[in-house]
């Protein structure tokens, strides 16, 4: 091969990498929605905070029940891929109106936080770990109870799994895997999910920081001593069953099927919140 045409193979090498890098960040980038509904539209007692975490401060907010007593369990409820606290409010509304506390708040690069270029589950984790260590310091004496919704409760079972001092964890709608939803989601939207995520891998775990074994829910969740509450929407098509039937299995417990729910609108079904005030009461 001549230079030229070794210099040539260089260059489309490396416009094709670029080119797999790119659609690796795009995959990362979660649009930039604003909240559905915000706390202080809820009329609800709170308080704005920001909470660090790394170089991040995070918006949050700290919701009052004037029911509510010091030794009860504080609610920790962490929102979805592309989705805000005012996602979330939907049980967190009802939750303090019924007598709990609770704490929403904004993954980096949603809801009211700055746009982010990219950000993945290892983010996801490390600000619920962030927030979680905020509430134990604040509440010292307080059980702290994760609700975590879709990649939220993905999130949940590794930063369980990584030491935050989480005492039940609340699974609604989590994927079991994120490369397989990731995968999943892609099919959904007309693109060969299957085969991209193949290619893709080595640049999605650039980008994540290393390989997907430690932050896959399905291989984390046996590690985790602490009551688990696991709830699927019936209709969910973002977050299939399969993937409650993996984490149930892996966590050798049962998973509640909600009956004629899908994945947002589970959030406010009246079987959820009875469910997760019952567990709430058993703690």
């Amino acid at each position: 091969m001549t230079t030229a045409g070794l210099g040539l193979l260089i260059l489309i090498v490396a416009v094709v990498l670029a080119g797999m890098d790119r659609a690796a960040v795009l995959i990362l980038s979660p649009a930039v929605k604003p909240p559905e509904r915000t706390v202080p539209e809820s009329g609800l007692e709170h308080e704005d905070l920001s909470i660090r975490s790394g170089d991040r401060d995070l918006a949050a907010w700290f919701l009052r029940s004037p029911q509510a007593q010091p030794f009860e369990p504080l609610v920790l409820i962490a929102h979805g891929w592309g989705a805000s606290h005012g996602t979330v409010i939907r049980l967190g509304e009802p939750l303090v109106r019924r007598g709990h506390d609770v704490l929403l708040f904004d993954v980096r690069g949603h809801g009211l936080n700055r746009p982010e270029r990219l950000v993945t589950i290892r983010h996801f984790r490390d600000d619920l770990m962030a927030v979680v260590r905020y509430a134990a310091k604040r509440f010292p004496d307080r059980q702290l109870v994760v609700v975590g919704h879709s990649l939220g409760g993905a999130a949940g079972v590794l930063a369980a799994a990584d030491g935050a001092p989480i005492d039940g964890l609340v699974l609604i709608a989590a994927p079991s895997d994120v490369m397989r939803v990731t995968a999943e989601y892609l099919t959904d939207h007309g693109f060969p999910g299957g085969l991209l995520v193949v290619l893709l891998r080595p640049f999605l775990w650039l980008r994540v920081g290393g390989s997907m074994r430690p932050l896959t829910p399905s291989r984390r969740i046996r590690e985790l001593d602490l009551p688990i509450l696991m709830l699927q929407p019936e209709n969910d098509d973002r977050v299939v069953r399969d993937h409650a039937e993996r984490l149930s299995a892996a966590a050798g417990m049962d998973y509640h099927l909600i009956a004629a729910h899908e994945h947002t609108d589970v959030l406010g079904a009246p079987e959820t919140m009875n469910l997760v005030e019952d567990f709430l009461s058993r703690l």
